[in-house]
């Protein structure tokens, strides 16, 4: 008996070793960060900072992968084809995330195709035009498309994007429709901005991220106003889209959050979401999000899926008054 009993001990700690070395091998390699934008932009910002903010969570390194084209859908279509092990995840975007999928039904993943890990930061954007611009507010741009619609161009960083969609939004509220002003699409909000700095078109909505090193003092952009509802500490004298005259404007705001593929493992999701709650507090994360223009706001997993939720609910339903939905 006291044989019989050893032995079925022996093989229980047996197989308690395997199933701890079973847990303890994710991640089996390098986890590779899609991000569906080009390098420069708000999301491969917010992907990169998040990788160094974690590397010691992980014992293997965590690399972002630039994978851009057709406004995000690219990048993501390749991750929503990716094999569900942990290894690969996705920076979801306000536009890939929520805004396409809301406008466009003929792509192969919906808004709920992923796994929320956590939302991270919220991006408010900026309307500007180059210093040189002669237009001084977002009244005098208004005026000026008003004045000469189908004239003015702006960049986006791909169709249906957040920001294309903030400068309908602006084009609507002056009484245009959405071939008010011509959308130029770019691979990045940062080539965007660039195309605003070379006058190679004349305004655009970008993210705050990929514009703060160039607003203020030596810089070439002229911020007319902020997207969020009060001014930014950081940004006092850039006025609100409300304060500007144009509250239709307001919240129209880009964000970030970690995806991954649904099927991955569950110890993989507890180690992502364990993680992501401890970069709170992590000053290697807080302040370049901060230091980007981003606001930090980390949601869990199901809090996530509701915002988004909220989101795409919201574009389908802009979508319907401006006539965007492709189906």
């Amino acid at each position: 008996m006291s044989h019989r009993f050893t032995r079925i001990l022996a093989l229980t700690l047996l197989a308690l070793c395997f199933t701890g070395t079973a847990h303890a091998e994710y991640p089996k390699g390098p986890i590779s960060i899609i991000c569906p934008f080009g390098a420069g932009g708000a999301g491969d910002l917010a992907a990169r900072i998040l990788a160094n903010a974690v590397k010691n969570d992980f014992a293997k390194p965590v690399v972002v992968v630039n994978k851009p084209g057709a406004a995000g859908v690219l990048g993501t279509t390749v991750a929503f084809r990716s094999k569900p092990d942990g290894q690969t995840l996705l920076i979801g975007r306000v536009a890939n995330a929520a805004i396409i999928p809301a406008l466009n039904k003929t792509i192969q993943y919906k808004w709920d195709s992923f796994v929320f890990l956590g939302l991270l930061d919220l991006n408010p954007l900026v309307v500007v035009v180059h210093k040189d611009s002669p237009y001084k507010t977002l009244r005098d741009l208004a005026d000026a498309v008003k004045a000469n619609p189908g004239k003015l161009t702006f960049s986006t960083a791909g169709a249906l994007n957040i920001q294309e969609i903030a400068s309908y939004m602006l084009l609507h509220a002056v009484g245009l429709g959405k071939d008010g002003a011509v959308s130029v699409p770019f691979q990045s909000d940062a080539a965007g901005k660039n195309a605003i700095l070379g006058g190679h078109v004349d305004f655009g909505a970008i993210n705050l991220a990929a514009a703060f090193d160039q607003l203020g003092e030596g810089g070439k952009l002229r911020a007319l106003a902020v997207t969020t509802a009060k001014r930014l500490p950081k940004y006092p004298d850039i006025p609100t889209v409300r304060e500007a005259g144009f509250p239709e404007l307001e919240n129209i705001l880009g964000w970030n959050a970690l995806y991954g593929i649904k099927g991955m493992p569950q110890e993989a999701v507890d180690k992502w979401v364990q993680a992501l709650q401890a970069v709170k507090t992590n000053k290697e994360w807080l302040e370049p999000t901060e230091n980007m223009g981003a606001i930090p706001d980390i949601l869990s997993p199901a809090e996530t899926e509701a915002f988004v939720r909220a989101q795409v609910r919201k574009f389908e339903q802009l979508g319907q008054a401006l006539g965007l939905v492709i189906r």
